[in-house]
Formats: structure tokens, C-alpha cells, sequence
């Protein structure tokens, strides 16, 4: 029996330091990105989003369709634009009488939560399909990468359109469904790269020596190991994506609800209501969007020079 309990208080003892060191990780990372004023600015940018997001959903009472008013249907300029007033609010209203700024706060949260749905998919799909072929090789390796690359090869944004028409559903729903298929080969392609130099390690052939399981090897040695460049691109994603489910709205894509708050559908709107006339429905969500997607950008790229081994020595 006092073996036995010295064993587990050896075990917990041993998963307590484990602990205490990935948290330390966890710290020297923070610390390192925090030193470059780029990677900072997009990591206060992209939390103060993910706080519009958290507000919007918890705190506010909404829904995800933006109210307009057909009796006063016309924009207006906010307050602090040359020629504004109070009746424009903080950030003006567009086309049909819709506040910006409401709409803005609504699309920053729809865009942001299915922007990070498709790229955590993708690259959860991807990473088990990358660490399965690096760590197996041989026939598995050899298919799931040609499957990869034929996967890869498709242009998401003409693949996109032509299924829509296809299943003649130009939807939100649509468009998350398709990028959910055709975003997980970059991260197949990068795992699957990192286990083939992983796999060979001393740690690696310890655990095989232990008479560990191929698949307890994958999930609890391997992958863990290649996860630092899978960070890096699911903060670059999250950009694209963005870009993307605006771009596909700004063209008409869900032409049936002109009322989704999304920012690219805001942009459309502005322009469909004139330029020149009221630009700042335009301005508005355009500078969202730019300044969401620079803020990643930032941020990813820290991310890259700091979970490089040489900056933490």
C-alpha cells in the first residue's frame, strides 16, 4: 500500500511540474510577443474584437437581423461627420434607416464566430489527416497527400459559387459549409511535415520502446510537437476567411436576406446606396473589416518570430 502511494504522489507531483512548465511556456510566450509593438497591437486589436464579440452575444438583447426603418429609410451622417447630427448616432445609419454602428457590433460577432468555427475545423481536420500520414508513411502517406493536393488545387471562391448554384442555396450556411471542405489541406500539409521530423526523435522511440500504441504516440507525442506552425496559421486564417465570407456577400452571394448583418453585405449596401453621396456606409464596416484583418496579420506574424526556438534562448 505505501508503495503504491508513493507512486501516485510521484504521478501527481510529476503532472503538477508538467503543468507549472507549460504554463511557463505560456508566460515566456506572451512576454516575447508583448516586446514587438506590431504583434501587440494586433494581439490588444484582436482581444478587443473578441470582447465585441463576447458583449454582443452575452449582454446585449439582439438577434441576427438587422431592423431597419422604412419611414426614415435614408442614411445619415453621424455626428461627428462634416455636416452630421445627433440623429445620425455614433456612427450614421444606412440604407433602410439601419444603424451602423448596431449593425457593425452584429457583424463583427457573426463574422468572427463563423470565421473561427471553419478555421478551427479546417485545422483540426487537417492535423489529424497530416500527423496520420507523416507518422504511418508508406501507401497512407502517399494517398491522403494526393487527396491533399487535388483538395488543395480547388479555387475556393469559384468552387464556391458554382456549388451554390448548383444546390441553387445562396446562403450563410452554404458558404461555411464549402470553405469547412476545402480549408483543412494547408494544415494537413504542415502537420504532415512536421511529423516526419518529429517522428524520428529520441522521445518518439522511447515511447515506442515503452510499448506505447501508434495512435497513443500520434495524439500524445507527436502532434503536441507540431502544433507551433499550426498557430501561426490559424491566426493568418482567421483574416482570410473574413475577407472571403465579405468579398462573397459584397458580390450578392446571399442576395435573399438583405438584412444579415456581415460586414461585407454592409459594404454592399453603402455602395448600392451611393458612394458619393453617403460614404461613410461604406467607411464604416470597411474599416472594421481592414483593421480586424491587419490586426491578425500582426499578430500571426509575431507569432511566427516568437514561436521560433532561437527567439527563446
Amino acid at each position: 500500500m505505501s508503495t503504491v502511494t508513493v507512486r501516485r504522489g510521484e504521478t501527481t507531483r510529476f503532472d503538477m511540474s508538467g503543468w507549472r512548465r507549460r504554463l511557463r511556456e505560456y508566460w515566456l510566450t506572451l512576454r516575447l510577443l508583448m516586446k514587438s509593438p506590431p504583434a501587440a497591437a494586433g494581439l490588444i486589436i484582436v482581444l478587443g474584437y473578441l470582447g465585441i464579440v463576447i458583449y454582443d452575444q452575452f449582454f446585449v438583447s439582439h438577434n441576427d437581423i438587422m431592423v431597419p426603418n422604412f419611414s426614415d429609410p435614408f442614411p445619415k451622417a453621424p455626428f461627428w461627420w462634416p455636416g452630421g447630427t445627433a440623429a445620425g448616432g455614433w456612427m450614421g445609419t444606412t440604407y433602410p434607416g439601419i444603424d451602423l454602428g448596431d449593425a457593425v457590433l452584429k457583424a463583427i460577432r457573426i463574422d468572427l464566430i463563423y470565421s473561427t468555427f471553419v478555421v478551427l475545423s479546417g485545422a483540426a481536420v487537417g492535423s489529424l489527416i497530416g500527423v496520420f500520414a507523416g507518422y504511418r508513411g508508406g501507401f497512407f502517406d502517399e494517398a491522403l497527400m494526393r487527396v491533399t493536393d487535388v483538395t488543395y488545387s480547388i479555387p475556393f471562391l469559384v468552387f464556391a459559387i458554382a456549388v451554390a448554384f448548383a444546390l441553387d442555396r445562396r446562403d450563410f450556411f452554404t458558404i461555411n459549409l464549402i470553405l469547412l471542405i476545402l480549408w483543412w489541406p494547408p494544415y494537413a500539409r504542415l502537420v504532415r511535415a512536421q511529423s516526419l521530423s518529429v517522428k524520428e526523435l529520441k522521445f518518439v522511440e522511447a515511447a515506442r520502446a515503452a510499448g506505447a500504441s501508434d495512435a497513443g504516440i500520434m495524439v500524445r507525442h507527436v502532434l503536441p510537437n507540431t502544433l507551433a506552425p499550426v498557430f501561426v496559421q490559424i491566426s493568418l486564417d482567421l483574416g482570410v476567411v473574413t475577407q472571403i465570407f465579405a468579398a462573397l456577400e459584397f458580390i450578392g452571394f446571399n442576395a435573399g436576406n438583405l438584412f444579415l448583418p456581415e460586414l461585407g453585405n454592409l459594404i454592399n449596401i453603402g455602395w448600392t446606396s451611393g458612394f458619393r453621396s453617403y460614404p461613410w456606409t461604406i467607411l464604416v464596416p470597411g474599416i472594421a473589416l481592414l483593421i480586424f484583418t491587419v490586426a491578425v496579420n500582426l499578430l500571426g506574424d509575431g507569432l511566427r518570430d516568437v514561436l521560433d526556438p532561437r527567439a527563446r534562448r
